[in-house]
């Protein structure tokens, strides 16, 4: 990948350090990314793909 790459959206260190942040605003800053990238809480999403992940475990022979 070249450098000038416009795929290439890591940031780079500008030798700054970054401002250390309260728990609380740590918190909050969590909560936004969260909401930005559309997190689920219930989990649903996760069930989802990991049932295309996962195998489905073979069933069990029925007994007559």
């Amino acid at each position: 990948m070249a450098s000038g790459d416009p795929q290439n959206t890591a940031r780079k260190p500008t030798g700054k350090k970054a401002k250390k942040l309260s728990q609380k605003e740590q918190s909050e800053r969590f909560k936004e990314t969260a909401r930005e990238l559309g997190v689920d809480e219930s989990g649903e999403a996760f069930e989802r793909a990991i049932n295309v992940v996962l195998p489905r475990p073979p069933k069990s022979p029925q007994r007559g």
